[in-house]
């Protein structure tokens, strides 16, 4: 949140059941029905045309804000949105996509409940923002915070 709030966000809308102060939550109906159905439950709260679509799992939030930041200011009328690419991979939930687009993305889905993100935003107009440094990385274990935490990369 902090990083979001630092790069210029004025609201942030956390999909899940986590509270915090200067934030709206939002829980998508029925729970846990994945980070599409999160975002369809999110997406009525937020009025911007651009949105910034960030995992809570990301440790280095702000340096990737600013990678995707300075990518950002060369996009087109014609992109949808751009998307941090690590190792060949899309990031799918750490990005700049257009409101409308995610609007006809979920139009098309129908029911967003357990789909993955990349059939979400498939047929997108989508940047991909090289991220040799691996900020993009997110953290799905108890391993992997430990690693992070060990060599000291964990932004507090």
């Amino acid at each position: 949140m902090a990083a979001a709030r630092e790069s210029g966000c004025e609201r942030i809308v956390i999909a899940g059941d986590i509270e915090s102060e200067g934030a709206i939550t939002i829980r998508e109906d029925p729970p846990f029905g994945g980070p599409a159905a999160g975002l369809a439950a999110a997406l009525p709260a937020i009025e911007d045309d651009w949105i910034l679509l960030l995992a809570c799992d990301l440790p280095h939030a702000r340096l990737l804000i600013d990678l995707l930041t300075g990518a950002f200011r060369e996009v087109g009328p014609e992109v949808d949105g751009l998307i941090a690419l690590r190792n060949n991979h899309p990031q799918w939930l750490a990005g700049f996509y257009r409101r409308r687009s995610i609007e006809d993305a979920l139009g098309r889905a129908g029911d967003p409940n357990d789909i993955s993100m990349k059939s979400l935003f498939r047929g997108l107009k989508l940047r991909e923002v090289q991220d040799p440094e691996g900020l993009s990385r997110d953290l799905d274990t108890p391993e992997d915070l430990e690693e992070f935490a060990k060599k000291g990369e964990v932004e507090k």
